[in-house]
């Protein structure tokens, strides 16, 4: 019900709109013919003596629709327009007022034109003017045509009564009024369909709109969770390899890198003993931490797969090693108990680390290859430690080390 009477309002909106620039339309055409009408009235000289007495009326009346148009078009200014279900009673009693007023002064006019000259061709044409320009039910306006074509008539009728030069005003009149009526009709009917139509359709770009941006929104939740760890919330291999990819395709000269593989120390002995559940626990905990020293540094870390982490950084050598230091100790420092390690009675890390100076995506591979090769090396040292190796890279070997 509310949608059904939010439709009706917005279809009043968009009539009522519509019924104001027509008011400026026909403001701006009846000021115009007011003005030239007045000079042909002032020119006296173009009219018979009878027709000059009936002059000042004319005038009078004129200039009266001449002021009324200028009103029109200095308050019904589109900007203006602020429609409201508070306020759109009130520009459509402004509108219907318009056009009785107007026709209320052609008609006198008209009924002077036809009293004294035998001609209502003013009042046919603003007629179809206000049936063409103004999309109004037709029961809004049927009782200002009924009215002023019976004065017109009337007067007629007491100017010559039932003769062949009234005819020649009835007759037309008779064939005007209802093609008028019936113009109006069909106006209002089409605008009507017209405006609900393109309502409808705005909703339905609007719904479309909102249900693209929605998608977006899903589609960019999904995008970032498939480059997320489910567990750790970390980035996962897949973003690892995005990052490579980011850092390859910014490569225009030689850059310091840094490539850090850790790995939680005899793991599989701490789930065996203390359940996965509490493997998890301590893989998260291990997580957290190092997005908290990564996030210091500057660096990127993800989880590379299982216990394993790895982190890189652009930053210079001399940052790497306290960098290594700094995450043996934390670690450490978790006294997240492992009774099972042969290191240790709690969890401890291996860290290896690769330092490089690279100018090419190739060497990023490398330095993941080394850094690997270096945590293997930490493991067979002992473990809960940290080894390192230097590569260097020229044009004519990938690495030497």
């Amino acid at each position: 019900m509310e949608n059904q009477e939010k439709l009706a309002f917005s279809i009043r909106e968009e009539m009522v709109q519509s019924n104001l620039k027509g008011m400026r339309i026909v403001a701006w055409t009846l000021m115009y013919v007011s003005v030239i009408i007045s000079l042909i009235h002032y020119g006296e000289v173009f009219f018979v003596k009878a027709e000059r007495a009936m002059v000042p009326v004319y005038i009078a009346i004129h200039i009266a629709m001449f002021y009324i148009d200028v009103a029109v078009l200095l308050f019904i200014r589109e900007k203006r327009i602020h429609i409201t279900p508070v306020n759109i009673q009130k520009y459509e009693r402004l509108v219907v007022v318009y056009i009785y007023t107007i026709m209320l002064l052609i008609t006198a006019i008209s009924v002077l034109d036809v009293y004294f000259f035998r001609h209502a061709a003013l009042y046919e044409v603003i007629l179809i003017i206000i049936c063409t320009v103004f999309a109004l039910p037709l029961r809004k306006i049927v009782w200002i045509i009924l009215l002023s074509a019976s004065a017109i008539i009337v007067s007629a009728y007491m100017s010559a009564g039932i003769s062949s030069e009234n005819i020649k005003i009835i007759l037309p009149m008779s064939l005007l009024i209802p093609i008028g009526v019936m113009i109006q009709y069909q106006t209002y009917k089409v605008r009507k369909q017209i405006h609900t139509q393109h309502i409808l359709l705005n909703e339905e770009m609007t719904k479309t709109k909102r249900l693209s941006e929605l998608l977006a929104i899903k589609n960019n939740e999904l995008a970032e969770q498939a480059l997320k760890d489910s567990l750790t919330n970390l980035p996962n291999r897949r973003a690892f390899n995005q990052k490579l990819n980011k850092i390859g395709q910014q490569l225009y000269q030689t850059q310091p890198l840094t490539v850090i593989m850790i790995d939680i120390d005899c793991f599989k002995k701490f789930n065996d003993y203390y359940g996965h559940l509490q493997g998890d626990a301590a893989i998260v905990k291990v997580a957290s931490l190092l997005e908290e020293i990564a996030g210091k540094y500057n660096a990127f870390v993800a989880r590379w797969g299982g216990e394993e982490f790895v982190m890189i950084s652009q930053h210079t050598h001399k940052v790497a090693e306290p960098v290594c230091e700094e995450i043996l100790e934390e670690i450490r420092q978790l006294n997240i108990p492992h009774l099972q390690s042969t290191i240790a009675q709690q969890v401890t890390v291996s860290i290896g680390m690769c330092q490089a100076k690279i100018a090419k995506y190739e060497h990023l591979q490398t330095c993941c290859e080394l850094a690997d090769q270096a945590l293997y090396l930490a493991k067979q040292n002992g473990r809960n430690n940290y080894f390192c190796k230097m590569a260097i890279f020229d044009e004519e070997a990938n690495a030497s080390i």
